[in-house]
């Protein structure tokens, strides 16, 4: 969720305009997002987004640097057109995330890897807006048991995103049988999240996230339901800011403060981001390639 070196990094596709209600979780781009370079804009992209003759993502093509691999994320959908799963396999695991809907609109979301499913995220929304006003993520044997491979593998990194909180509370009971449940809730205004607050009914812990808008550039993630990580699909601006606040029994356990800053194309969409994170301030990149109409 929170791992921040991934906040411009997965499912971006440029919406300047839908051809689909903005009630129905439906893919449908005027510009699509062709390659990512992580860091710097020199050598390999580290995303290759691939489409069908549809104009869906077929896949996307992964680049890690540090081992010098591809791994390949295969999108397949329902008959609606909605993005049924999003799968990854290697010669020694398989592990995908399945998408389920409610009137096109994303209700539930497994992260499944051997055929067991690892995680369960459960959306609720706003009868009128169909905004999302809480998500519950579960936790249970099933993940503690294979926690270093999930936590480790690409699709469940990109995707869902490791939630720092869990693997604090996981390190500190020690347990594989550990039980446990965040619930999240989401407070928008206007079209943009501008707090998520994680409560864990099992201990006396509570993480903030307080967020400011560019409200002058537009989020190429806004509007694809499976990029859950960070909910960076869930707004429609791009966050000009970021402050995580850690409690435990209501003391402040600790803080950090990220600022975002963006280089935009025409459109007014990103084609480089710039990310600084408190202490050191070290400024990140990452640079967007948008496919020609």
């Amino acid at each position: 969720m929170k791992k921040l070196l991934y906040f411009v990094t997965f499912l971006g596709a440029l919406i300047l305009f839908t051809a689909c209600s903005k009630d129905q979780d439906i893919y449908r781009p005027k510009q699509k997002l062709y390659k990512i370079w992580e860091l710097s804009e020199v050598g390999d992209p580290d995303q290759t987004f691939i489409y069908d003759k549809k104009d869906r993502i077929e896949k996307i093509d992964v680049f890690d640097r540090q081992d010098s691999v591809h791994y390949y994320f295969n999108f397949t959908y329902n008959s609606d057109k909605t993005v049924a799963t999003i799968e990854h396999s290697t010669p020694l695991y398989v592990e995908n995330v399945k998408l389920y809907y409610v009137d096109k609109l994303v209700n539930r979301i497994t992260y499944v890897m051997d055929g067991a499913t690892r995680m369960e995220v459960v959306f609720q929304r706003d009868e009128k807006t169909t905004k999302i006003t809480q998500v519950a993520e579960h936790y249970d044997v099933d993940y503690f048991s294979g926690f270093d491979k999930i936590v480790n593998a690409p699709l469940y990194q990109r995707i869902i995103g490791e939630n720092p909180m869990v693997t604090t509370l996981y390190k500190e009971n020690g347990t594989k049988g550990l039980i446990l449940h965040c619930l999240r809730k989401v407070t928008y205004r206007g079209d943009n999240i501008i707090n998520i607050t994680d409560q864990f009914p099992e201990f006396s812990t509570r993480v903030t996230y307080d967020y400011t808008y560019d409200t002058l550039s537009f989020n190429p993630y806004y509007g694809l339901p499976y990029a859950y990580n960070n909910l960076m699909g869930y707004s429609k601006n791009n966050r000009a800011s970021e402050y995580v606040v850690n409690y435990l029994n209501e003391y402040n356990m600790g803080s950090q403060f990220t600022t975002f800053e963006y280089i935009l194309d025409k459109y007014k969409f990103p084609r480089r981001a710039i990310r600084r994170s408190s202490p050191d301030n070290i400024p990140f990149n990452t640079y967007y390639l948008y496919q020609l109409k």
